[in-house]
């Protein structure tokens, strides 16, 4: 269940912004502006907040975590956007990440932790399809701790996803998923940073968790807008634990 929560948390916290002020927004018709997720099992509350920028673009994201017994948590992340319209640079408190492009494709990224001011690495390898196939980590002295390899089905949805380290931890995913649209497709139209954030074309309705040989199976259940994005979402472990309520807001 820890790991479970905590892969939701790294995923949420992938959402960002630019170097325009929050205050010039200029948010698209249709876009996610707000996601909040109750977590019924640790009665914790994950609230994000997408603010967008002049040019349209995904300007500022923030977390707001809220747990019984605990000082409530607020994180914020900025996204720079270059002059090619990309996230090229993201930025938070205690670190920052800047890519670099090669072909319109991010190859690498340098990650700064701002506190101790030690560098670590990203390398990115894609397939023909473009689709984002591997992300090897390397840590401050430049040797390889860790890899995430994934598959594609026609359309871009990851269909697996497996993580290992160096030391021989594993886990991996396999997903299914709806005909839906993935309301973050509105946060990363047309960014290549999308790829990094794992944001696929539909929405995940089953989720089959191996951790180092010990076996979860997530559903979702969802509601759907107009337009064919979710309003809601339930997920459950094993069937019958309700695990994670999530609502969806967007600009009218």
């Amino acid at each position: 269940m820890k790991n479970y929560f905590a892969l939701i948390i790294a995923l949420l916290l992938m959402s960002c912004s630019s170097d325009d002020s929050a205050s010039l927004v200029n948010t698209p018709p249709g876009a996610l502006t707000k996601v909040e997720t109750y977590f019924p099992t640790t009665e914790v509350n994950y609230n994000s907040e997408y603010v967008y920028g002049s040019n349209g673009k995904i300007s500022l994201a923030v977390s707001n975590i809220i747990q019984p017994g605990y000082d409530n948590s607020t994180n914020s992340t900025n996204l720079m956007i270059n002059s090619e319209g990309q996230i090229w640079k993201t930025v938070t408190t205690n670190s920052s990440e800047e890519f670099q492009f090669s072909n319109g494709l991010i190859l690498s990224s340098i990650i700064t932790n701002l506190s101790t001011g030690n560098l670590s690495t990203r390398q990115y390898t894609y397939d023909s399809n473009n689709n984002l196939i591997k992300q090897e980590f390397f840590d401050d002295n430049n040797v390889l701790t860790a890899e995430v390899i994934y598959t594609y089905d026609a359309i871009g949805n990851i269909l697996t996803r497996n993580f290992s380290t160096i030391s021989g931890s594993n886990q991996s995913y396999v997903f299914e998923y709806d005909i839906n649209n993935n309301p973050m497709t509105t946060v990363y139209a047309n960014q290549e940073f999308g790829k990094i954030a794992e944001v696929t074309p539909n929405n995940r309705i089953k989720r089959t968790y191996n951790n180092n040989g010990a076996i979860n199976v997530f559903t979702t259940e969802y509601t759907y807008n107009s337009d064919g994005y979710p309003i809601t979402k339930k997920d459950y472990q094993n069937v019958t634990t309700l695990v994670e309520e999530t609502t969806f807001t967007y600009q009218q």
